[in-house]
């Protein structure tokens, strides 16, 4: 009888723990920029820090035309498709779902510097450009406004403070990375694992 009990217990627990499961949602995102498997990493370790993340699979990958599937496992009542984004973007990567994600920001003030980069090829690319522009003492904001990641271009938009920074601080911390900035070239370029 004990027996017959115990198993029953064991039944009713599995069918619970997988009526659980079914609480999580999936959803498919298509993340630009995905040129390696640095790439592949780089943003599953993103979207595995999320809060409510259970699994995170790529299910396609395209490096050759910059982009990749990912299929990600979540609980909606700890995370939403806003969170997987952004999670995403700040890995240095975009998705197919960004329009969603926009956020409405307050103009910051400063003076205003375009730099045209050279040699980007990938999120991870922009992501070590924008990390090393913030470093800069006087640095307010860093967004890259273009990206062409088949022709290794963009350029990056920095709202900085001109008594605390110069154009030419900043494209040094462009150079630091391994980048062309404004046609100034690097000791040493940066090199991307493929």
């Amino acid at each position: 009888m004990k027996r017959i009990i115990f198993s029953l217990m064991v039944v009713l627990v599995s069918l619970t723990l997988s009526f659980a499961q079914d609480g999580l949602k999936t959803t498919k995102i298509t993340v630009k920029g995905i040129t390696c498997d640095n790439c592949l990493d780089e943003v599953k370790e993103a979207l595995v820090n999320v809060k409510g993340v259970s699994s995170v699979e790529f299910e396609k990958t395209d490096f050759k035309n910059h982009f990749g599937i990912v299929s990600v496992k979540y609980n909606p009542e700890q995370a939403n498709l806003d969170n997987l984004v952004e999670a995403i973007n700040e890995a240095g990567f975009e998705t197919d779902l960004n329009k969603q994600a926009e956020k409405k920001t307050g103009k910051v003030e400063g003076a205003v510097a375009k730099i045209n980069v050279k040699g980007i090829e990938c999120g991870g690319c922009v992501k070590s450009v924008e990390n090393s522009l913030k470093k800069v003492e006087g640095v307010k904001s860093v967004e890259f406004e273009k990206k062409d990641f088949k022709k290794r271009v963009g350029v990056v938009k920095v709202v900085y403070d001109p008594e605390k920074a110069k154009v030419k601080d900043l494209e040094d911390a462009v150079l630091k990375v391994g980048f062309e900035a404004n046609d100034r070239k690097p000791e040493k370029k940066h090199e991307i694992k493929h």
